[in-house]
């Protein structure tokens, strides 16, 4: 396998887990104490950032994927 297909492949896993971890925030955030609340954010814009840098290092980038990170990131930095 090249690099290409390997960073193709972890970018998809690791946005299998934002996507997870993006629901859950969404739906259990008003029931956590505000400490875990902030860490689960901090957790998750983290892995967001993350999976921007691969995004930006596949050739051609992935615009599409890369939008739908942006937009991800501005949704939950600006959740309260």
């Amino acid at each position: 396998m090249n690099l290409q297909s390997e960073q193709i492949q972890t970018l998809n896993k690791i946005m299998e887990a934002i996507d997870e971890k993006a629901a859950q925030y969404k739906e259990e955030r008003f029931g956590m104490r505000e400490a875990q609340s902030e860490a689960q954010k901090k957790l998750l814009l983290d892995l967001i950032d993350t999976a921007m840098q691969l995004a930006k290092e596949i050739n051609p980038n992935p615009l599409d994927v890369m939008d739908d990170l942006n937009r991800l990131h501005s949704q939950i930095a600006n959740m309260r």
